[in-house]
């Protein structure tokens, strides 16, 4: 398999020879795209558990539509694939023991039988399923537990930090986890902390209707996903010092960072701040590696890519046109950060503040050059703006989900719905 490409895109393609100076930079990840389909590899089998929350405010629609998705998702499943279904709600039912999908029959009887209940085990829930998982863990298949809960954890361990521990302990045993909330009441923080901890995908949901496609999506998502474990060493040269990572990545162990699941074509963009004494010429100034493994494999693959720029007076360089596709890029990783920022605030309960804050963000990035990518930047926003008036805790939500695009896979398939 071709490996994945690194590009180095700084703001102005020169550093400062005669004083210190600063430099901003994008590195640009792009993964294979796929084969053509005759040609295509067989995806790696899957061995998957379906943690479904069966808890009293799943009764009704809600319920409803999340077992028509597991059937769905069972129909979509091979005889290569295991599933387990979980439900849970202050107690944890294994619905269905990890099974080859054979035929996929059992498993919707099996679906149809789950019922709305009590309080809400997220925790307990979500260990049985990964317990299915690791009963039959097999570095040749893709290993994930599909957590789908709308509510707060409420009954067991309910702290987030300590979850996400758990969490991240079975990741680097190989399984992964996704986290989907459901409505307006679920716990923005804990499925996020716990999609980041396990290395798979966060959605908010706003209709139930919308689990199908979901299920479907992370389908896909696994079937072209090239790289997993994914991780990213940024290293400053020559005095060159590394200041930020705009993307607020998970740190993982010797000073590296967490990066999503390398999917196939899907581009990743990490904004890079460094400052740097006053430059010698042909000196490198960053070394970046690059790690992953890829599905059905444990040994780790590695990309390592060195940086070296043209040195100019810094007078000059303040006459280079910047990159506007750069400055756009990194515009859009603050904005991601400062929605933090606003989250923060509305946890404070100053919604004054946070209202301000995303009004100032708003007019920062209308000025700059008109660009689809950031038409639909300020539409979200302007969004948020308006639900910070009427409604301040799906705003909360939203903006959570946002701030975490830039460190996460995140699916995107309610925006316009919020």
């Amino acid at each position: 398999m071709t490996q994945p490409t690194l590009r180095f895109r700084p703001l102005r393609p020169a550093v400062a020879s005669d004083r210190p100076s600063s430099l901003d930079l994008l590195l640009t990840i792009t993964p294979p795209a796929l084969l053509a389909e005759p040609q295509r590899q067989q995806r790696p089998p899957l061995n998957l558990a379906l943690v479904i929350d069966r808890s009293g405010s799943m009764g009704g629609t809600k319920l409803s539509y999340a077992r028509k998705a597991a059937r769905f998702l069972a129909g979509e499943l091979t005889n290569r694939d295991r599933l387990a279904i979980i439900s849970f709600d202050d107690e944890v039912q294994v619905v269905v023991p990890s099974t080859l999908v054979t035929d996929p029959q059992p498993f919707i009887a099996a679906i149809n039988t789950i019922h709305s209940g009590g309080s809400t085990a997220l925790f307990d829930g979500w260990l049985a399923g990964a317990t299915q998982v690791a009963e039959h863990l097999d570095a040749a298949q893709l290993n994930r537990v599909l957590l789908l809960s709308d509510g707060q954890a409420n009954h067991g361990l309910t702290d987030t930090t300590e979850i996400g521990v758990k969490v991240a302990g079975l990741t680097q045993r190989g399984i992964s986890t996704s986290a989907f909330g459901l409505g307006a009441d679920f716990d923005e923080d804990l499925m996020g902390a716990m999609a980041a901890a396990g290395d798979g995908t966060l959605a908010h949901i706003e209709s139930p209707s919308q689990l199908a496609d979901l299920y479907a999506s992370e389908l896909q998502g696994l079937a072209t996903t090239i790289g997993r474990r994914v991780s990213l060493g940024v290293r400053g040269k020559h005095g060159a010092e590394v200041v930020d990572l705009l993307n607020d990545l998970r740190p993982t162990g010797a000073g590296n960072h967490q990066l999503p699941n390398l999917r196939a074509g899907q581009e990743l963009n990490v904004g890079v701040q460094l400052k740097l004494p006053a430059w010698i010429p042909n000196q490198e100034i960053l070394s970046v590696r690059l790690a992953w493994e890829a599905p059905g494999s444990s040994e780790r693959q590695t990309l390592i890519e060195h940086l070296t720029l043209p040195v100019m007076d810094s007078e000059e360089i303040k006459q280079l046109d910047p990159d506007e596709v750069v400055a756009e890029q990194l515009a859009l990783l603050r904005a991601n950060r400062e929605r933090r920022h606003v989250i923060a605030e509305l946890d404070r309960g100053d919604v004054s503040s946070a209202s301000l804050n995303l009004s100032q963000l708003y007019e920062e990035l209308s000025a700059m050059p008109a660009s689809p990518r950031l038409s639909r930047e300020l539409d979200l926003l302007n969004e948020k703006l308006a639900l910070l008036k009427s409604d301040p805790k799906r705003s909360r939500k939203n903006l959570k989900r946002e701030s975490q695009r830039s460190s996460l896979n995140v699916w995107e398939g309610d925006d316009e719905q919020t």
